[in-house]
């Protein structure tokens, strides 16, 4: 009898410490969802289908992931962030050069041309349109339309229209700017210096760098360290250099 007591009671105290963590789980006062939302946003709002405006997405280690479906506006400080950081650069010119000759040594390997990726948190996902004065500043992944100054994504699947350009691990699609870097292009960009790790589309520019080419270079200038087709004015493979066509 005291056994099947202290089995009731068990299955009914695990049953309620179940019920609760569920309700603790998916209590929607912890996360939900809204149309409107300024940035940052709160870490209880996990998914905003609808309109974001604010100064931008930064680091929140207090929430995982969070989603935007719609239009994203940011009044973003980060070109005056960045047009003190060229200020004090140029203080600092005479030491920056020296650093960076002691990093020729890595040039032409793969280190030299890989993207480091943004790992914070939230990881943002975006599908829609971002229009933007500055950059995001947590890792971001976009399906859409981007017209920023200029951005860096972990993933970026659509068209991207920069003044500076797109730096992204992936990307399909098409980056306009002064300088595009990727890891794995599979669309195209086009800028004054086009840069990618395993080129699958297109680089069209002034001067194109890659390590691994199966897509197109054209431009004034294009260096791959394997095979592929290039056009321009000098082309530079592992194999010969050539002027006007190389493959």
């Amino acid at each position: 009898m005291k056994t099947s007591i202290l089995v009731i009671l068990s299955f009914v105290f695990g049953y309620s410490y179940g019920q609760n963590s569920v309700l603790i789980q998916n209590d929607p006062a912890e996360l939900h969802s809204q149309i409107f939302s300024l940035s940052p946003m709160s870490k209880k709002v996990d998914k905003v289908n609808g309109f974001v405006f604010g100064v931008g997405h930064v680091e929140n280690k207090n929430v995982e992931h969070q989603t935007i479906n719609g239009l994203n506006m940011e009044v973003n400080p980060a070109p005056v962030v960045g047009a003190f950081y060229a200020f004090m650069s140029l203080m600092y010119m005479d030491e920056i050069i020296k650093n960076n000759k002691k990093s020729d040594s890595i040039k032409n390997t793969e280190d030299y041309y890989r993207i480091k990726n943004m790992n914070h948190s939230p990881h943002l996902m975006l599908n829609g349109l971002n229009i933007s004065t500055g950059c995001f500043f947590t890792t971001t992944s976009m399906n859409g339309l981007n017209v920023s100054a200029g951005n860096k994504f972990n993933n970026f699947n659509g068209l991207s229209v920069t003044i500076l350009g797109t730096i992204s691990d992936h990307q399909n699609g098409l980056s306009i700017g002064i300088y595009n870097a990727n890891n794995n292009l599979a669309g195209s960009t086009v800028g004054i210096y086009n840069q990618s790790y395993q080129l699958s589309g297109l680089h069209l520019g002034i001067f194109n760098q890659t390590r691994i080419n199966r897509g197109v270079q054209i431009g004034v200038l294009n260096k791959s360290n394997s095979k592929g087709f290039q056009l321009g004015l000098w082309n530079v493979n592992n194999k010969r250099s050539m002027p006007f066509l190389n493959w």
